[in-house]
C-alpha cells in the first residue's frame, strides 16, 4: 500500500473483520500548538511527543470511534498548592468540564503526573487495578503498613473513585462489557474479527466524563481551557485549528479515486508542552483481510469551509505517480495542505539564504582587501537566476531547466551537424588516441609540479580503457622482442605489453602487477600464481589461459575473451568486467568480492566452492552456471537469465533475485538465509529439496512444479506465490506464511505446518495426508472433493470463516 500525504500528517491503518466483511480502519493524526495562534508541526514532532509524553499508551488503534472524546496527558505543579499541599486542576473542552484534586504523598509535591497509578484503586479493584488506596477483604494491619492514599481524586465531595484524564484499558469493565459475546456466529463468520454484538463505544478509550456521545465528531474550532496544568501559565486557553482531513483510496482493480469520509473524533492534549494531537478517523470495506487490494491512500488537510474539489486530488495523484518527476511533486505539500497550514519546523530556504549571504559577504571582504570594487559584479549574482528554488518549486524548476536543456541540445545538435559537414572535408588524423597514455617526460613533470602525473594517467586508463578505441596488435617482430625479454627474466611489473602476442608462454608466478596488457594474446599461456593486481586486460584473449591461484585484484577484464579459462583459486576482488564473455570458465575456489560486473555473459561457468560477496549481476546471462558448495554473502541478480543454475550445498546469506528468470534452478541441500525472490521472478521447476530456508521472501514468486521435499523453512513468506503442482513432501514450515498461495495439486503429505497461515490459500486437489496442521490458520481456504486430508492432524486448526462466507 502506497501512502501519499503531506509531511505534517501521520497515518495509522488497521484491518479488521466485522459483520462478515473485511474493513480498513484509518486514523490521520496531526500535531498542533496550543495558544492564541495555533500552527501545525511536522510528523516527526508528533511522534517525539508521543514517545516522550504518552508513556505506555498507544496514540490510536485506527478503529472508527462512534463519537468524539478528548484525553489529557498532564502534570500537576507544586507552585499552585496552598498550605494543605494540594491544588485543584481542571480541564474544559467542547462544553465538558472536569476538575480533580491533587495532593502530595506525605510531603509537598513538586511535579506529579496525573495518571491511573496515583488515583484510587489497586490490585483486585476492577475499575483501576493499577491504582492505590484499595484494600480487598477484611482490614488488617499489614507489615508494610496501610495502603498508600490516592494523590489524584475528583474535586467534588463524594466516595473515592478512580480519576484521571488518560485512557481506560480495554480489559477494565467500563470497556470490556461493550465488547460483546464470542458466539457461534462469530466462530463461523466473523472470527478473528469483532463479534456482531460489539457496542462500538468500545473503540472510545477516554473516561466516560471526557466523551461527547451526542457528537459524531468534535465541533469545529472547539474551545479548551486548562487550569494549573502548565508550569508557567495558570490558565491555558484557546481553540483547536478549524481543520478537516480528506482521504482517498485507490483500489487495485479500479482506475478511480474513492473518498473515505473522515471525522475528527479525538483531541489528545499535552498542556505542559502546549501541544495537541488531533486524530481523524474513517473506515472502508475492502476485499482482502490484509488490504492487499488497496493500492494507494492519498491524505490531505483543509481549513473548514475551504474545500478543494475531488478533481484537484486526482490531479495530484497523477502527478505523484509520474515515473519521471513524481518524486519532485512529492515535495509539494501545498498540493495537499493550504499554504497557511504548512509546517515551519524546518526552514531549509532560510539556512540556504544565510549560507549564500555569508559567502557573498566573505567575497566582498576579500575583494575589498585586494583593492577591487565589486558592487556591480556582486549584483550579477543576486538575481532570481541564482536563487535556489524552494522545495515546493522544485518540480517546476526542474521542468523549466529540462526545457532549456532540450532547447540547448537542439542548438548543439544543429551546430554538431555543421561541424560534421566541415570535418568530412578534412583528412583523418593518422594516429587517433588509443592504447595507454604516453609517459610524461621528467621535464614536463617538473614544469607541471605533479610528480605522480604518470601514475594518475595510468589509473585513469586502467579504469576507462574499455571506453576508447581498441589498441592495435604489435607486429610479430615486436612481440618476439618482448617475449625474449620476459623469458630472460626481466621485471615486467607495470610493463607496457599492449597488443603483444604472449600465447603459450610460461608466466607461472610472474609479477605482472600494473602491467598494460590491452589487446594482448594470452591464448594457452600459463599464469598460475601470477600477480596481476591493477593490470589492464581489456580486450585480451584469454582462451585456455591458466590463471589458477593468480591475483587479479582490481584488474580490468572488460571486453576480454575468456574461453575455457582456468581461474581456479584466483583472487578477483575489486576487478572490473564489462561486456566480458566467460565461456566454460572455471572459478572453483576463487574469491570474487566487490567486483564490478556489467553486461557480461557467463555460459557454463563453474563457481563451485568459490567465495562471492558484495556482488550484483545486472542484465546478464548465466546459463548452466554452477555455484555448488559456494559461500555467498550479499549477492543480487537483477533482470538476469539464470536458468538451470546450480546452488546445491551452497552457504548463502544475503541473496536476491529481482525480475530474474531462474527456471529449474537447483538449491538442493543449500542453506539460504535472508533472501528474497521478488518482482516477477520465475522459479518454475526449482529444486529446494532438503534445503534450509530462513527469513526468505518468496511472495508472488512463480514456483510451479518446484520441489521442497524434506526442506526446513523458518519465518519465510510464500504469500500469493504460485505453487501449483509443487512437491512439499515432509517439508517443515515453521511460522510460515502461505496467504493466498496457489497450492492446487500440490503434494504436502507428511508436511509439518504447525502455526502456518494458509488463509485464503487455494488447496483444491492438494494432498495433505498425514500433514501436521496443529493451530494452522485455514480460514477461507479453498478446498474441494479432491483435497485429501486423510490422517492429517487438525487439532486447534482454524477453518472459519469458510471460503463460502466471503462477502
Amino acid at each position: 500500500m502506497k501512502i501519499i500525504k503531506p509531511t505534517s500528517l501521520g497515518i495509522l491503518t488497521r484491518t479488521y473483520r466485522s459483520a462478515a466483511r473485511e474493513h480498513l480502519g484509518i486514523a490521520i493524526p496531526l500535531l498542533a500548538t496550543l495558544g492564541d495562534t495555533p500552527r501545525l508541526l511536522g510528523e516527526s514532532a508528533l511522534w517525539d511527543v508521543v514517545r516522550e509524553e504518552l508513556g505506555a499508551y498507544t496514540l490510536d488503534a485506527a478503529l472508527p470511534k462512534p463519537h468524539g472524546e478528548f484525553l489529557v496527558s498532564a502534570r500537576a505543579y507544586g507552585k499552585y498548592c496552598g498550605a494543605a499541599h494540594a491544588c485543584e486542576v481542571g480541564a474544559r473542552f467542547a462544553g465538558i468540564e472536569k476538575r480533580l484534586r491533587v495532593t502530595g504523598d506525605r510531603a509537598p509535591l513538586d511535579e506529579l503526573p496525573i495518571d491511573w497509578p496515583l488515583t484510587y484503586g489497586g490490585p483486585g479493584f476492577a475499575d483501576n487495578p493499577r491504582g492505590r488506596g484499595f484494600a480487598p477483604g477484611p482490614q488488617t494491619t499489614s507489615p508494610s503498613g496501610p495502603p498508600s492514599a490516592p494523590q489524584v481524586a475528583y474535586a467534588a465531595p463524594g466516595p473515592l473513585r478512580p480519576a484521571s484524564f488518560t485512557p481506560i484499558a480495554a480489559d477494565w469493565p467500563a470497556r470490556r462489557t461493550l465488547y460483546g459475546q464470542l458466539d457461534q456466529q462469530w466462530l463461523d463468520e466473523d472470527r478473528p474479527g469483532f463479534p456482531r454484538s460489539l457496542d462500538r463505544r468500545y473503540f472510545n478509550i477516554a473516561p466516560l466524563d471526557q466523551q461527547l456521545p451526542a457528537h459524531l465528531a468534535l465541533p469545529n474550532a472547539a474551545a479548551y481551557e486548562f487550569t494549573r496544568l502548565h508550569p508557567e501559565r495558570e490558565v491555558l486557553r484557546g481553540v483547536l485549528p478549524a481543520l478537516r482531513a480528506r482521504c482517498f483510496i485507490k483500489r487495485r482493480e479500479s482506475g478511480s479515486l474513492e473518498e473515505i469520509p473522515m471525522r475528527l473524533t479525538t483531541a489528545w492534549f499535552v498542556p505542559h508542552r502546549e501541544r495537541v494531537a488531533m486524530i481523524f478517523h474513517g473506515e472502508t470495506v475492502i476485499d482482502e483481510f490484509d488490504a492487499r487490494d488497496v493500492e494507494c491512500l492519498l491524505l490531505a488537510a483543509e481549513t473548514c469551509g475551504d474545500t478543494r474539489p475531488a478533481g484537484h486530488y486526482r490531479h495530484v495523484f497523477d502527478l505523484r505517480h509520474d515515473p519521471e518527476h513524481g518524486v519532485l511533486h512529492a515535495l509539494r505539500d501545498a498540493d495537499l495542505m493550504p499554504e497557511s497550514m504548512l509546517s515551519r519546523d524546518d526552514a531549509p530556504q532560510a539556512s540556504v539564504s544565510a549560507w549564500q549571504g555569508n559567502l557573498m559577504r566573505r567575497a566582498r571582504r576579500e575583494a575589498e582587501l585586494a583593492g577591487t570594487r565589486v558592487p556591480a559584479v556582486a549584483a550579477a549574482f543576486e538575481g532570481d537566476g541564482f536563487t535556489p528554488p524552494r522545495l515546493s518549486e522544485l518540480a517546476e524548476f526542474v521542468a523549466r531547466s529540462e526545457r532549456q536543456a532540450s532547447e540547448q541540445r537542439a542548438a548543439l545538435e544543429t551546430r554538431r551537424k555543421e561541424v560534421e559537414a566541415k570535418r568530412t572535408a578534412l583528412k583523418p588524423l593518422p594516429n587517433a588516441r588509443r592504447g595507454p597514455p604516453a609517459v610524461p617526460s621528467a621535464q614536463h613533470v617538473r614544469r607541471c609540479g605533479m610528480p605522480d602525473a604518470g601514475r594518475r594517467l595510468r589509473d585513469v586508463y586502467r579504469h576507462a580503457a574499455h571506453y576508447q578505441d581498441a589498441a592495435s596488435s604489435l607486429s610479430t617482430a615486436a612481440s618476439q622482442a618482448l617475449r625474449a625479454r620476459i623469458s630472460a627474466g626481466d621485471c615486467v611489473a607495470g610493463f607496457d605489453l599492449t597488443g603483444a602476442d604472449l600465447s603459450g608462454m610460461n608466466l607461472r608466478g610472474a609479477n605482472l602487477s600494473g602491467a598494460l596488457l590491452e589487446s594482448a594474446d594470452l591464448t594457452g599461456a600459463d599464469l598460475s600464481d601470477a600477480t596481476l593486481t591493477d593490470a589492464v586486460l581489456v580486450r585480451a584473449t584469454l582462451t585456455r589461459t591458466r590463471l589458477s591461484g593468480a591475483n587479479l585484484a582490481a584488474a580490468n577484464l572488460s571486453l576480454a575473451q575468456c574461453e575455457d579459462t582456468d581461474f581456479t583459486g584466483a583472487t578477483l576482488d575489486g576487478c572490473v568486467a564489462e561486456r566480458t564473455r566467460f565461456l566454460r570458465c572455471c572459478f572453483r575456489l576463487a574469491s570474487i568480492r566487490r567486483a564490478q560486473l556489467r553486461e557480461c555473459t557467463f555460459d557454463s561457468a563453474d563457481f563451485s566452492n568459490a567465495t562471492l560477496a558484495d556482488l550484483a549481476f545486472t542484465e546478464q546471462v548465466l546459463s548452466d552456471a554452477n555455484f555448488k558448495g559456494a559461500t555467498i554473502r550479499k549477492l543480487a541478480f537483477v533482470n538476469c537469465h539464470l536458468e538451470r543454475a546450480c546452488f546445491s550445498g551452497a552457504d548463502v546469506e544475503g541473496f536476491g533475485l529481482v525480475e530474474t528468470i531462474a527456471r529449474d534452478v537447483d538449491f538442493n541441500m543449500a542453506s539460504l538465509k535472508k533472501a528474497c525472490f521478488v518482482k516477477d521472478t520465475v522459479l518454475a521447476g526449482a529444486d529446494f529439496t532438503q534445503a534450509v530456508l530462513v527469513e526468505v521472501n518468496l511472495r508472488e514468486a512463480d514456483l510451479r512444479g518446484a520441489r521442497f521435499d524434506h526442506a526446513s523453512i523458518v519465518q519465510s513468506d510464500f504469500s500469493d506465490a504460485n505453487l501449483q503442482a509443487a512437491s512439499l513432501l515432509s517439508v517443515r514450515i515453521e511460522n510460515g506464511y502461505l496467504v493466498r498461495a496457489d497450492l492446487r495439486g500440490a503434494a504436502l503429505s507428511r508436511a509439518d505446518l504447525i502455526n502456518a497461515c494458509l488463509r485464503r490459500a487455494d488447496l483444491r486437489g492438494a494432498d495433505l495426508r498425514e500433514t501436521n496442521l496443529f493451530r494452522a490458520d485455514l480460514a477461507e481456504a479453498s478446498l474441494d472433493r479432491a483435497t485429501r486430508l486423510d490422517g492429517a492432524y487438525l487439532e486447534q486448526a482454524v477453518f472459519h470463516p469458510l471460503a463460502s462466507a466471503r462477502a
